[in-house]
């Protein structure tokens, strides 16, 4: 599915499917319910899942090269389990201070029939700007096996071409 994301005011989340394919079931199961999530997410307070010493504990690990340029990794524990929450690394842009990679699994699963999510979310930077951010999802789940969701997102440009002369 490829889609436009579009965040409304007072937090509320619309999508506009550009096209869609593959099995229905997929799309029933896997992608209809992480859109109902994320739809769900945006409700949630953001300083209750911010990556903050409030909410982690931070572990330096190991200085990175990355694209050319030096990040530095940290291993992230929740300090409660909640949903939301991420029990993985982190890796920081030593220029910038932006994350680069997030990767990990969620302490808490949002529902029975869910085993695991592990999630990996890279940003791409362009002079210190993000340009790109990749997020791959890999969700076991007790009915259907594993599914995998790979999300990419991109500031919106309006690419039409210039009619003036």
């Amino acid at each position: 599915m490829r889609a436009i994301r579009r965040l409304l005011p007072l937090g509320k989340l619309e999508y506009r499917v550009l096209e869609t394919a593959g099995d229905p079931m997929v799309r029933r199961q896997v992608i209809l319910r992480y859109l109902s999530a994320d739809s769900q997410a945006v409700a949630v307070p953001a300083d209750s899942v911010a990556i903050t010493p409030a909410n982690y504990k931070f572990r330096y690990h190991d200085a990175v090269e990355i694209a050319g340029a030096t990040a530095y990794s940290f291993l992230i524990t929740p300090r409660q389990k909640r949903e939301g929450l991420i029990k993985g690394e982190l890796w920081i842009d030593g220029k910038t201070g932006a994350v680069v990679r997030q990767t990990g699994y969620f302490v808490k699963s949002p529902s029975i029939f869910v085993k695991r999510i592990s999630v990996t979310r890279e940003t791409v930077l362009l002079d210190g700007l993000a340009v790109e951010r990749i997020t791959h999802l890999s969700i076991d789940t007790r009915l259907i096996g594993r599914a995998e969701l790979t999300i990419q997102e991109r500031p919106f440009t309006d690419s039409a071409p210039d009619t003036e002369e």
